[in-house]
């Protein structure tokens, strides 16, 4: 009897708990993809401080009327980008976001031996208001992200 009276408040406890949960189902939800190829040149440079801890990142916006207000308020958005890791051996992915990439930066000299190696981790994210994204790439040591040499692709799914 002892153990069934235990038993009562932490059942009462779940309940009320259970009953407190709001879930929203939407019958007939749509999604809605868009691919964007963003070459070199689309990327613009935010103008922070260029030194460790500064404010340094690469932003591209483009234009997506499936983000509305509605969306906004009930729905989801989801990005991904398309990262090739091994030319030569076919090796790529489709990544959500953020993904935090390792990027090898090798330098050489005029007879192609290697005169410094380095790695940086580049985070890369996305934001979104009605009717735009914004994909951002930002060095996690703060300093200014390398240059983007080829065209990214990203997919943005609305789900509403």
């Amino acid at each position: 009897m002892k153990k069934l009276l235990f038993l009562i408040p932490i059942l009462a406890t779940l309940a009320l708990s259970q009953g407190c949960t709001t879930k929203e189902y939407y019958q007939g939800s749509q999604v809605y993809t868009r691919m964007y190829n963003i070459a070199p040149s689309q990327w613009e440079r935010n103008e922070g401080e260029n030194k460790q801890g500064g404010y340094n990142y690469l932003y591209a916006t483009v234009s997506n009327p499936d983000i509305t207000n509605a969306v906004i308020e009930g729905g989801t958005v989801q990005a991904y980008v398309y990262l090739v890791y091994n030319f030569e051996e076919n090796l790529c992915s489709w990544n959500p976001l953020p993904v935090v990439v390792p990027i090898e930066i090798t330098k050489k000299d005029d007879t192609g031996a290697i005169i410094s190696y380095d790695v940086v981790a580049e985070n890369t994210r996305f934001e979104f208001e009605p009717g735009s994204v914004t994909f951002v790439i930002q060095d996690l040591d703060g300093y200014d992200p390398e240059d983007i040499k080829n065209a990214m692709t990203f997919k943005v799914c609305v789900t509403i």
